[in-house]
C-alpha cells in the first residue's frame, strides 16, 4: 500500500515521484495499491486507460470543497495535508479488512515536516524516501532579498522543530525502515531511530524513458550553449549563473544562454541580467511542453543547475539521459548524482558568493575550451543515468521474493 498525496503523471517534481513508485512498483511485478488525492483522478485514468495494469490499484480520498480553501497560500497545504493524511489512514484502514497488504509505504509528500499515519496500521512500515534536511549555506544568502532570508530562517526553525514534533516522533517511531535522500535529512531524525535510517534518493528514470532518450546529433557551435531548467526560486541559484556567464564574457568565452521556467523570482533575475548587460547572451523562456524541452536538451552543451538546497533534482537526471554534462553545487541531490565522469560539482561549503561564481564560471570555461572533454562527459552523462534506473531504486526498498530465493539456492550450491 503506497500513501501518496501527490500522484500524477507528467506533472514532474512529487507528482512525478508517486507516480513513479506506484508504476515500477508494479513493474518489479508487486501488486499496489495507492491511496492518492481525488483531484488526480481524471490525470491517473486518462494514462491508466492507455497504460491499464491488472496489479496497479488507485483508491481516491479529498477533504469536502470547502476545506479545499486551506491549501491557498504557502502554509495552509500543510495543514490540509495533515487533515488528509488522516482521511487516508482511515480508507487504508478499512481496505486492509479485504486486502491482505505486506506493507505499506509512504512516499508524497516527501517532506520530513510532514507526518504520516499509515504506521498506525499495523503493517511493516516504510517511511520514505523523505527530504528536506537541506539549507541554504549562511555565507550564501548574503544577496537574497529579505523575504527570502525570512524563509530560510523559518525552514531552519521548522527542522530543528522536527526532532520535537509529536507527529513527526509517533511517524519515525513506527516505521520498520526510514528512507532519508540525503544525510542532512538523517541528520534531523532522531537518535532514537537513527539505526532504522538509510540514505536514499528518490528520484530516478523509467527504462521506457531512458530508452528513447540518446545522446542525439549536436551540431557543432562557436558559443557554449548553456541550459538551466527548472522554477525561478531565489534559492535556486540562479543569480549565481547570470553573474557567471559574465564573467565567461569578460574571458572571451563566447556563450548562450538559455533559462527555461518562472517563478516569483523571476522579475528580480531579469532586473539582474539587465544590471550585468547580459543581452544577446541571453535568452528567456515560459514553461515549454515535454518535446519542446527534449529539444532544448539536445539543443544544449551541458546544463548549468546551481540550486542551492535541491533534494532531488530530476531535470539533472532528465539532461543526464540526453547526453547532456551537468554543472551543479555539492548542495543536495544534484552533489550526489553528479560525479566527474558526467559533470563537474562547484564546492560551497566555507566559500562566500564570489568563490562559488568563481566556480562555475572555471568549470564552463575549461568546458567551453575543451569539447573533446564535452564529449566524454556527454558519453559518461548517458552511463550515469542508468544507473537511476528507477528499478533499482524500487528492488533495493522492496526485494523480490524470487530474487531473493533465488540468490539463497545459489548461495546453498555453492556451498
Amino acid at each position: 500500500m503506497l500513501s501518496a498525496y501527490a500522484c500524477e503523471p507528467g506533472k514532474g517534481s512529487e507528482p512525478e515521484v508517486g507516480w513513479m513508485w506506484a508504476t515500477e512498483l508494479t513493474a518489479a511485478g508487486h501488486e499496489v495499491w495507492v491511496i492518492t488525492r481525488e483531484a488526480n483522478r481524471r490525470t491517473i485514468e486518462t494514462r491508466q486507460g492507455r497504460e491499464s495494469k491488472g496489479n496497479l490499484h488507485f483508491v481516491y480520498c479529498d477533504l469536502p470543497r470547502w476545506l479545499r480553501k486551506w491549501k491557498r497560500g504557502g502554509t495552509g497545504v500543510y495543514w490540509y495535508y495533515a487533515v488528509w493524511q488522516w482521511c487516508a489512514y482511515q480508507v487504508a484502514r478499512r481496505l486492509t479488512r479485504s486486502v491482505q497488504f505486506d506493507c505499506a509505504q509512504h512516499v508524497t509528500f516527501v517532506g520530513l515536516r510532514a507526518p504520516s499515519f499509515m504506521g498506525w496500521l499495523g503493517l511493516p512500515f516504510v517511511l520514505g524516501p523523505v527530504s528536506g534536511g537541506e539549507s541554504v549555506p549562511h555565507q550564501l544568502r548574503k544577496g537574497m532579498s529579505t523575504q527570502a532570508k525570512l524563509r530560510e530562517w523559518l525552514r531552519n526553525v521548522a527542522n530543528r522543530a522536527v526532532p520535537l514534533d509529536p507527529m513527526m516522533r509517533a511517524s519515525f517511531r513506527r516505521a520498520q525502515r526510514i528512507l532519508v535522500t540525503t544525510e542532512a535529512s538523517r541528520r534531523l531524525i532522531p537518535g532514537a531511530f537513527q539505526a532504522k535510517c538509510e540514505v536514499q534518493l528518490g528520484v530516478g528514470l523509467n527504462r521506457e524513458y531512458l530508452g528513447w532518450t540518446g545522446p542525439g546529433s549536436r551540431s557543432p557551435a562557436a558559443a557554449l550553449r548553456v541550459l538551466y531548467v527548472g522554477r525561478l526560486l531565489e534559492w535556486k541559484g540562479v543569480d549565481f549563473a547570470l553573474r557567471a556567464v559574465q564573467a565567461l564574457r569578460h574571458r572571451g568565452v563566447a556563450v548562450r544562454f538559455t533559462i527555461v521556467g518562472s517563478g516569483p523570482a523571476e522579475e528580480r533575475l531579469r532586473r539582474l541580467a539587465r544590471e550585468l548587460e547580459l543581452g544577446n547572451e541571453l535568452r528567456w523562456l515560459k514553461w515549454v511542453s515535454r518535446p519542446e524541452l527534449d529539444e532544448y536538451y539536445y539543443q544544449s552543451d551541458l546544463l548549468l543547475f546551481p540550486s542551492l538546497r535541491d533534494s532531488g533534482g530530476m531535470v539533472v537526471l532528465e539532461a543526464l539521459a540526453h547526453g547532456l554534462p551537468v554543472v551543479c553545487t555539492d548542495c543536495g541531490g544534484p552533489g550526489l548524482i553528479v560525479n566527474e565522469r558526467c559533470g563537474r560539482v562547484v564546492q560551497t561549503k566555507d566559500r562566500c558568493r564570489e568563490e562559488v561564481v568563481a566556480g562555475f564560471t572555471d568549470e564552463m570555461d575549461q568546458l567551453g575550451r575543451n569539447r573533446a572533454l564535452l564529449a566524454r562527459l556527454s558519453r559518461g552523462a548517458r552511463a550515469r543515468a542508468w544507473e537511476f534506473d528507477f528499478q533499482k531504486v524500487v528492488t533495493r526498498v522492496h526485494p523480490r521474493e524470487r530474487e531473493t530465493s533465488d540468490v539463497s539456492g545459489l548461495q546453498g550450491k555453492l556451498a
